[in-house]
């Protein structure tokens, strides 16, 4: 059908022109002003398709385009722990054993296996700790981008002073110590654990015990026990 079409319109174009040698006849002076006589403009005719014919679907590059254009941000997946204990609050210098040393080889951590953070000075000074976690001093945000860095598993917090920055409030150590509070700070959750500092253990050795078995409920949840 759209080929008897097309060869109509070349018929009837050839006729216009003065091409066709019908034209030129009585016969065909006659139908070049009847219904079905095609009028031939400067601009191409369009060609209507009909039902039958191949439909051409154009791709809509621009709608694609805007779609690329916009970031869809990822879902954020849970992140792996790095490592399973990190220690912070530490005042070892490095030299010779320590307490803390012994105790860390006690519970069968390897090297792998946990961190040391030193004690910040500067810790000592902040006031308000609530305001501190909203808007972190220096000597904080050093602490919670070393969290954030090793991603532990566990956090054990070595006194009073870094217990109390990391829950943003003052407690008293002697009714804190070895529980656990959940934490997080930016994509990394972790579970707090404060116990007495290690220089508190050596001017007081009874209280060694005491630090051992809140120590050993670290070790049970990672599997030392």
């Amino acid at each position: 059908m759209e080929q008897q079409f097309k060869k109509l319109i070349q018929k009837t174009k050839a006729q216009k022109e003065q091409k066709d040698p019908l034209f030129k006849s009585f016969e065909g002076a006659l139908f070049q002003n009847s219904a079905w006589f095609f009028n031939f403009q400067d601009n191409a005719m369009p060609l209507v398709e009909s039902a039958h014919s191949p439909v051409k679907i154009t791709p809509a590059i621009k709608a694609v385009k805007a779609i690329e254009e916009v970031a869809i941000p990822s879902a954020q997946p849970g992140l792996t722990s790095l490592s399973e204990v990190l220690f912070v609050g530490d005042s070892f210098a490095g030299e010779g054993d320590d307490l803390l040393g012994k105790m860390i080889a006690a519970m069968k951590l390897t090297g792998a296996e946990f961190n040391r953070f030193p004690m910040e000075e500067a810790l000592d000074d902040i006031v308000d700790l609530a305001k501190n976690l909203e808007e972190p001093s220096c000597a904080t945000q050093k602490l919670f981008n070393t969290i954030v860095e090793k991603r532990p598993k566990f956090v054990v917090s070595l006194g009073a002073t870094v217990t109390n920055i990391l829950l943003g409030k003052r407690e008293k150590l002697s009714t804190i110590h070895g529980q656990f509070f959940e934490k997080r700070v930016g994509e990394c959750v972790y579970s707090l654990m404060p116990i007495f500092h290690p220089d508190f253990l050596v001017i007081n050795p009874n209280m060694k015990r005491t630090a051992w078995i809140d120590l050993q409920k670290v070790m049970e949840r990672i599997g030392k026990i």
